[in-house]
């Protein structure tokens, strides 16, 4: 007698029918909206099609030489560094200037050379000199406590650290080009050794007071060591208005000189071709040691903006290039400089101007400028005949105004414009080519990037199948099972 199926039977067969169908209908719905993406190419295909539009266009327009300019806009092309008015020599606000031609051993122009001045870091030009006569610039430094405690806070640093182990050569330009006051005590702590080696110096005779004490120390610091010998070269040098006590120029009664003997005393250094280098040098990477892994750890810029930008001096300028030269600025010195310039009459040109007030440190550049032109004035007055050729611009490259950007050889160096593809003139008596049938570029894009929707629908697709497959093969195992569990029951 067989089984009957109940109830739960028909329920379980009605919801395994209505699942089929569930299917059949998504899996019809789902090839209708591939049919309608398929069918209609505006879906996906106007933007792509706007873009390659546009693009060609742009290639045609980069072909024909031609740009297109937003009415919206103005290309003037004029924008850039502008032309500078200097102000007159009575308008330059300073203490003193001293111009002095090394070519011919005369005075060019002078204004309150005798006074005293307080040099600032135009001191660090006799440290250098100093340096480069006691010491190899290939020896190897260590940076002691000493020389770091004796700078100021917020002073002009290198960045050295207690312990490093540095080239005289890196303090070179670490002393110059960002006028680094830890640079300057290493060195004065260094030229003192050097120098006591060979000749030993004087120290202080210690003073008793009444009550027996010692007010003096029997000896000096080494930088008070270098303060000896910066004297002496003072003396030597026959400058009888200039005491110098430190290397850096920080701000002291006893630490000054004048413009004058500023000049002659950087007259004096210039004889050295290693500071002819630093002095011109408008940058410099320093090199990896024992604190810094790297090469470049730090990079420094001149302090000279003068040397950077000379096309400050104007068209008219009968100064053929600046040279190189060294700042100097404390709230109570003011600033200056002290620089190098060459004539077109090939005359050398040290010009030293000393205490512009603090507040007007900005004017630097300009006051300076306008006595270095004063300055090749008289000295082309003097000789005019033109030895150099050229321009204020033909020995460096520079961040020119229009119009005064290099006249001599570099003026040829020039970045063009792009210009059309010459048309090719048709050959006279042209040979036959066979035709070939152009074959089109295979597209860099992928399928999903030219065709989103259709790979949207066929990973639906793939989906329903696999869902499919799975409903069916899950329902073959349960019929299955049903029957082997009927035909028992058929025994009982």
């Amino acid at each position: 007698m067989l089984h009957k199926r109940g109830n739960g039977s028909r329920a379980r067969r009605s919801l395994h029918g209505k699942g089929w169908k569930t299917a059949v209908a998504t899996l019809l719905i789902a090839i209708s909206a591939f049919h309608s993406v398929w069918a209609d190419p505006t879906t996906s295909s106007d933007t792509t099609s706007a873009t390659e539009g546009t693009t060609a266009a742009t290639s045609q327009q980069e072909i024909s030489g031609e740009t297109t300019v937003p009415s919206d806009f103005g290309n003037t092309g004029e924008v850039g560094q502008q032309n500078l008015q200097l102000p007159t020599l009575d308008q330059v606000q300073c203490a003193s200037y001293f111009c002095y031609d090394r070519t011919t051993k005369e005075v060019l122009l002078a204004k309150s050379e005798d006074k005293k001045i307080y040099p600032a870091s135009m001191t660090k030009i006799l440290t250098l000199a100093l340096a480069m006569e006691y010491l190899d610039p290939h020896e190897i430094v260590t940076v002691s406590k000493t020389a770091m405690n004796a700078t100021t806070p917020n002073s002009t640093m290198m960045g050295l650290e207690v312990g490093e182990e540095i080239e005289v050569n890196e303090l070179y330009f670490g002393l110059m080009l960002p006028s680094g006051n830890d640079a300057a005590n290493v060195l004065a702590e260094e030229i003192a050794k050097h120098r006591a080696a060979k000749n030993p110096l004087p120290t202080l005779t210690p003073t008793v007071g009444e009550d027996g004490k010692v007010t003096n120390p029997p000896t000096m610091s080494l930088i008070g060591q270098f303060a000896r010998v910066a004297n002496e070269k003072i003396a030597q040098l026959g400058l009888t208005n200039s005491h110098f006590i430190n290397p850096n120029g920080l701000q002291n009664e006893s630490h000054y000189t004048t413009a004058k003997e500023l000049a002659l005393m950087f007259d004096y250094a210039l004889q050295f071709e290693d500071f002819r280098t630093v002095i011109r040098t408008p940058t410099h990477f320093f090199k990896a040691d024992n604190k810094h892994p790297f090469d470049g750890w730090k990079v420094v810029k001149n302090t000279n903006n003068l040397l950077t930008d000379p096309w400050i001096l104007g068209e008219d300028t009968h100064c053929i290039e600046v040279f190189g030269g060294k700042t100097g600025t404390t709230k109570t010195a003011g600033t200056g400089m002290t620089v190098l310039t060459i004539n077109e009459n090939g005359h050398e040109i040290i010009t030293a101007v000393c205490g512009i007030p603090y507040s007007m440190s900005d004017h630097q550049t300009v006051y300076v400028a306008t006595v270095v032109n004063a300055a090749h004035d008289a000295c082309w007055n003097a000789d005019p005949v033109v030895r150099v050729k050229g321009n204020i611009m033909d020995y460096r490259t520079y961040n020119a105004p229009k119009g005064q950007e290099a006249t001599g050889d570099k003026s040829l160096i020039q970045i063009g414009t792009p210009t059309p593809i010459p048309t090719v003139a048709a050959d006279p008596t042209p040979t036959s080519v066979p035709a070939v049938t152009p074959v089109p570029e295979e597209s860099s894009k992928s399928l999903f990037e030219e065709h989103p929707a259709l790979v949207i629908v066929l990973i639906v697709l793939a989906v329903i199948v696999t869902g499919l497959v799975i409903i069916t093969f899950a329902s073959a195992m349960r019929i299955r099972k049903r029957r082997k569990k009927m035909g028992i029951r058929k025994i009982l």
